[in-house]
């Protein structure tokens, strides 16, 4: 009646009939089958306590009985329950070493046994590996207990860890990540405080630009001047020529060999990505100067501190545009992986707060005639059917009928009030006048951050009159310390600075702080600092990088008036 009864789910009913046979008949031959179901029927009805009593007074009569097995698995259940992992550990193991050869069971047990390791904090652990000692989870666990001190930054502790791991298995997998963990820990115990590494690209096609970030970092380490506040910071600085595998190769040197603290850098997209995993890999901190997107989600080690696409293309439309008259846009742009990017970005946000998209045309990044691009977003480029020429004729004013008399060539049909490109500087210094060659005027002009040079109003001045576009950098914003950087930088290296010497300046000298500071003395202390970091004050906005790692400053909007880039608004 009592199996009946269980099988059935009514296992108060099942208890009841089977404590009736405990109590009545101690002498009957099951009953060591009848005190196991009494545990087990505690434990589904809940009452996982009164589960490990019974439990507990089984193992003080029936020591070697057939279910030794089942109740020492039943055990580890009710402790898991209770929430106690070390002790559900503990039994589940007693129960893996009884199913011996019992593969099914052996396999779930093993899963269990596996779950727990994963998911229970350091004390856990640690009394675990008590109970683990000889067996092959002694590893596993010595390797989580490893990895969580070096997360903690408890160096001394992640070695003795690790080397507790070495010892306890014969495994060569093993003893390899624990051999890793241990080069890991002296590693971080050996770093150089002070000492920066840079990865830049000082020479080959991004040259120009790791220069810059350079200039600006040494100018904020007073290698030209006054050293200021904090300690004295040394450079080891390595060339990656735009190329990844010399980034990859420059990283490993900085970290075991130069034993740098941290990592400026680097700029272009595919070098960023190849070294930000490795980076991770190696618990360096590596501040990034690249717009690519998502970088920072690599891993709790990796920041950057430059303006992204997305903030750029925000800032630009942000609702307020509306207020200015703009509802349509024409987007025209390179067709590379830059301005297929921005388009694709550009074109979302406008959608995404009720603006249209009237026309979009690419170019090939390498042409200097943008003429064809500009007829086909002006209806110019393809023969106008008969119709629309008769219904542009009658929406003509009075005052243009005359010139019906003496026909010239088409007129640009304008669906649009502004025109998004984005594009360096350069290439926009020769798409503006061809705009006006073929009467495309009084049109909004916007672009990028790439626009931001003296050079373009100085050759295209007249053509991008009222042109706005984000920076993350003005030095004419009247802001003292911008002014001061922009007179030492000029009088150093005889040129104006830019987003990227600002960047760099603003990088180093946040490091130069945290090391002040915090008096961080590892790797894993800098990373803790740089997160917590509120409102570090630098040329190019207050610094503070969001949870992942992501600096959270906001670009500022420029426009060309006359002869000179002022502030927008």
């Amino acid at each position: 009646m009592a199996g009946v009864y269980s099988k059935k789910g009514q296992f108060k009913k099942a208890l009841n009939f089977y404590k009736r046979i405990a109590g009545k008949y101690p002498a009957y031959a099951g009953l060591s089958s009848v005190r196991y179901e009494t545990a087990r029927l505690l434990y589904l009805l809940k009452e996982y306590r009164r589960s490990v009593d019974e439990s507990f007074r089984w193992l003080e009569k029936y020591r070697e009985d057939p279910l030794m097995g089942d109740l020492l698995v039943l055990l580890g259940d009710d402790f898991n329950a209770l929430g106690n992992n070390v002790q559900a550990f503990n039994w589940w193991l007693k129960a893996k070493e009884t199913w011996s050869g019992a593969f099914e069971i052996e396999i779930e047990l093993k899963y269990k046994l596996k779950e727990l390791i994963n998911i229970s904090g350091m004390k856990a652990l640690e009394e675990m590996a008590q109970y683990a000692s000889g067996t092959e989870y002694a590893p596993e666990i010595y390797y989580r207990i490893a990895t969580f001190f070096l997360e903690q930054n408890d160096l001394e502790k992640a070695r003795t860890a690790a080397m507790a791991l070495v010892r306890s298995t014969r495994e060569q997998s093993w003893i390899e990540l624990g051999r890793q963990l241990l080069e890991r820990t002296e590693e971080e115990l050996a770093v150089r405080p002070g000492v920066v590494g840079c990865l830049l690209p000082l020479t080959g096609q991004f040259g120009i630009y790791g220069e810059e970030v350079l200039n600006g970092i040494q100018l904020g380490t007073g290698m030209f001047g006054e050293t200021g506040d904090g300690p004295d910071l040394e450079l080891v600085i390595k060339d990656t020529k735009g190329k990844p595998e010399l980034a990859l190769e420059g990283l490993e040197d900085l970290v075991h060999n130069e034993k740098v603290m941290a990592i400026i850098g680097p700029l272009s997209s595919r070098t960023t990505v190849a070294v930000a995993e490795r980076a991770q890999g190696l618990g360096i901190p590596i501040i990034t100067l690249t717009q690519r997107e998502g970088i920072p989600e690599t891993g709790d080690m990796v920041f950057r501190n430059f303006l992204t696409p997305s903030k750029e293309v925000k800032r630009l439309l942000n609702p307020e545009i509306f207020e200015i008259g703009i509802k349509r846009f024409a987007i025209l742009y390179p067709d590379n992986s830059y301005g297929r990017f921005f388009m694709n970005l550009f074109w979302d946000r406008w959608e995404e707060i009720g603006g249209k998209v009237t026309a979009v045309e690419s170019y090939d990044p390498n042409t200097t005639d943008f003429g064809d691009q500009i007829k086909k977003m002006t209806g110019l480029y393809y023969p106008r059917p008969h119709s629309l020429v008769r219904k542009l004729i009658e929406m003509r004013p009075p005052e243009e009928e005359e010139s019906s008399l003496y026909p010239e060539e088409p007129e640009p049909i304008i669906e649009f009030d502004a025109i998004f490109i984005p594009d360096n500087f350069q290439r926009v210094a020769m798409i503006a006048p061809q705009l006006v060659y073929h009467d495309v005027l009084d049109v909004q002009l916007m672009g990028t951050s790439l626009w931001q040079s003296p050079e373009l109003v100085e050759t295209a001045g007249d053509y991008v009159q009222g042109a706005i576009f984000p920076s993350g950098f003005f030095e004419r914003t009247g802001d003292s310390c911008v002014s001061d950087f922009a007179e030492e930088y000029f009088a150093t290296f005889d040129a104006m600075p830019g987003i990227l010497a600002a960047t760099g300046y603003d990088t180093i000298g946040l490091l130069k702080h945290m090391m002040a500071v915090n008096g961080v003395r590892t790797r894993g202390e800098l990373k803790d600092a740089l997160l917590e970091c509120r409102d570090f004050p630098g040329l190019t906005g207050n610094v503070v990088f969001d949870p992942e790692g992501e600096v959270e400053k906001e670009p500022f909007l420029l426009t060309i008036s006359g002869r000179r880039m002022v502030v927008y608004r």
